[in-house]
């Protein structure tokens, strides 16, 4: 772990190096962490060749993790954000780098790869938002004020989101730690900030091969989201995920684990 000066914030990275043929950022998603991304890191560094160059690169968002908070809701924007991940490559040497978003990491890294497309390769966006945000209404807003407020209230909500969970599982119990633990501003500012995302306009300049990841059982971003997201790409194919809900990175990560490895590096 390291806390690294992005951007005038304190932006918690962690770096598994020799694990990867090439440099890889993960991108978590919302009331997340890098936690999200231990089940499968566990199998990439156990996997990991002989000879492999690139570096597993998790950073943990403003409020997320332990990365500082935000100062203003306008932070948590998803094309704020995508800044602070370039400015991170700059920080930690990055010449060029696959990304990998789940969730709102998903937009985050549509962002990145829009505004320096020399720097990202190409993408796995899993169960990403789509390219118009996410509209939340008064009922979520509500929700999200509970689980703020009462830990075993987060606890339910969290579990009805992964598919097939066990509730008594210590990473699940670290996940819910994790989000109940996100900055106080983060609970209301993020579904803000993804009401008045819309990148639609823009999804023809990114080029980059994509592969968008989506749950058949997905019960927070419909699967319909992913498949118009990928159809707006000019370079992206999507691929439903039989049997996953909206984090098969947790769910079964051996098959997210090869997903991402035929795809980002298994290539002609």
């Amino acid at each position: 772990m390291a806390l690294i000066d992005v951007q005038g914030f304190q932006m918690n990275v962690e770096t598994q190096p020799a694990t990867l043929p090439l440099d890889t950022i993960f991108i978590h998603g919302n009331l997340a962490s890098n936690t999200w991304w231990e089940p499968s890191l566990s199998l990439w560094k156990a996997d990991a060749k002989p000879g492999s160059e690139g570096r597993w690169i998790g950073a943990e968002w403003r409020g997320c993790g332990k990365s500082a908070a935000p100062t203003t809701a306008a932070d948590l924007h998803p094309e704020k954000m995508a800044d602070d991940y370039i400015q991170l490559c700059k920080q930690v040497g990055v010449k060029k780098a696959c990304l990998v978003g789940h969730s709102t990491g998903g937009i985050i890294a549509l962002y990145a790869m829009l505004k320096v497309p020399e720097l990202f390769d190409r993408a796995v966006l899993l169960d990403s938002v789509g390219a118009t945000g996410v509209q939340f209404g008064p009922e979520m807003y509500a929700a999200f004020t509970a689980m703020s407020q009462d830990r075993k209230v987060c606890e339910q909500v969290m579990h009805a989101t992964i598919h097939n969970n066990d509730m008594a599982s210590p990473l699940f119990q670290r996940l819910v730690d994790d989000a109940f633990g996100i900055a106080k501003l983060n609970w209301h500012g993020v579904p803000q900030q993804l009401h008045v995302t819309d990148i639609s306009k823009q999804l023809d300049k990114i080029r980059q091969p994509i592969l968008v990841l989506h749950g058949e059982h997905d019960p927070i971003i419909p699967i319909d989201t992913g498949r118009a997201l990928a159809a707006g790409l000019p370079n992206a194919r999507f691929e439903m995920l039989a049997g996953q809900g909206h984090s098969c990175n947790v769910e079964n990560p051996r098959l997210f684990v090869d997903k991402v490895n035929q795809f980002l590096f298994h290539r002609p």
